[in-house]
């Protein structure tokens, strides 16, 4: 039975999102991904799980309590099978394309019948290019032409151009960071707007001192617009964009050189669509290597947060790693299991002082001890 909190909080069969909006720099550092080992990932947006092949896991299990959600990346798999790298991109709507329906009549047929039957019906988000327009992305682009109509185009791109870190923390503070910026910001990211776009939450906190979802998520910005490098940050290009700004600044699975490989591993990924708890109860102990858990805890109670990590706990073989995140909601590996389940302190500060994303409040790293 699936938890109050997951009904509440998540819509399903809505595709919330069509890409992954976690850095998968953090992922890397704190899974370090050996060849041939097994893990587990949410699948949201697909694009950190198909990243992930490049470095050679045997197996990829992508869960996700939203069947839309691994629809799409069936979807997105399927491409990757059939297309050249241009014509993949145009179909994703990343370059022009004049018949984008006519290519996904080709890649239908890789399609289980139930993600055929989510997909027939969207022709329109099909034809225009669903990469940027899964419920968060749309808000995205909304967010991004009122700052663009705030700071203006000119502005925008000068603040994603190449700079040092001098001075692009000189730009940030003396031309960007402007009260009608700051006022725009209050208005987008408040839990009432956040909520229509399938983010919402029963109670609120936050560890950096703020007062409401606005200064918190503002403080994050900051960060990454002023104090992280700009170059070769596509997550910034996309919030102010609505689109990448170079075709050598984009997730790994859409750089040329690394489409071969990831058509070749495709096979390594199996997508559930099945709650993350109910899904670990099935499998074996000691049977998986790398957990890439997103902020799923934000759609469960405390409870259900402390039957997750003891499932995790339970798989895990000895020395597994997991990278887990919040957004909103406060969530940490419950103390009774602290002893095994341990954070790495270090490593997940630095982990979120370089978190490209801005949205998440906590980025951390944890190692099983057995």
């Amino acid at each position: 039975m699936k938890s109050k909190e997951a009904i509440h909080q998540i819509q399903l069969q809505k595709l919330l999102f069509t890409q992954n909006w976690e850095d998968p720099i953090a992922d890397h550092k704190a899974l370090r991904i050996q060849p041939g080992e097994t893990m587990m990932t949410i699948t949201s947006g697909g694009c950190n799980t198909l990243g992930f092949l490049l470095r050679a896991p045997g197996t990829i299990y992508g869960i996700d309590i939203n069947g839309s959600q691994n629809w799409q990346m069936e979807l997105k798999m399927a491409a990757i099978r059939r297309l050249s790298h241009q014509d993949f991109l145009q179909f994703l709507g990343l370059l022009p394309a004049q018949d984008r329906l006519t290519t996904y009549d080709s890649l239908r047929t890789d399609l289980s019948e139930e993600s055929r039957i989510f997909w027939d019906v969207k022709q329109q988000l099909i034809q225009k290019g669903f990469l940027t327009n899964g419920r968060f992305e749309d808000f995205v682009k909304m967010a991004g032409i009122l700052v663009k109509i705030i700071q203006g185009p000119r502005r925008v791109q000068k603040l994603l151009a190449d700079k040092s870190p001098e001075e692009q923390q000189r730009f940030y503070d003396e031309v960007w960071d402007t009260r009608r910026m700051r006022f725009v910001f209050s208005l987008l990211f408040n839990k009432h707007v956040l909520a229509r776009r399938g983010l919402k939450a029963d109670y609120f906190h936050f560890d950096d001192g703020s007062s409401s979802f606005a200064e918190s998520f503002y403080h994050r910005l900051r960060n990454a617009l002023r104090d992280i490098p700009l170059r070769g940050n596509y997550f910034a290009s996309m919030y102010l964009l609505g689109k990448y700004n170079h075709v050598d600044r984009v997730p790994e699975y859409l750089l040329p050189e690394n489409l071969e490989t990831i058509r070749q591993r495709m096979d390594h990924i199996h997508l559930v669509t099945q709650d993350a708890k109910l899904w670990l109860a099935s499998m074996p102990d000691n049977s998986i290597d790398c957990f890439a858990l997103s902020n799923i805890c934000e759609l469960m109670s405390l409870e259900d947060t402390e039957r997750l990590f003891q499932e995790v706990l339970r798989t895990a073989r000895p020395g597994s790693r997991i990278c887990f995140r919040n957004l909103m909601i406060p969530r940490e590996v419950p103390e009774s299991l602290s002893g095994q389940i341990v954070k790495d302190e270090t490593l997940s500060r630095e982990m979120l002082a370089n978190d490209r994303s801005f949205v998440y409040s906590k980025v951390a790293a944890y190692t099983v001890k057995k």
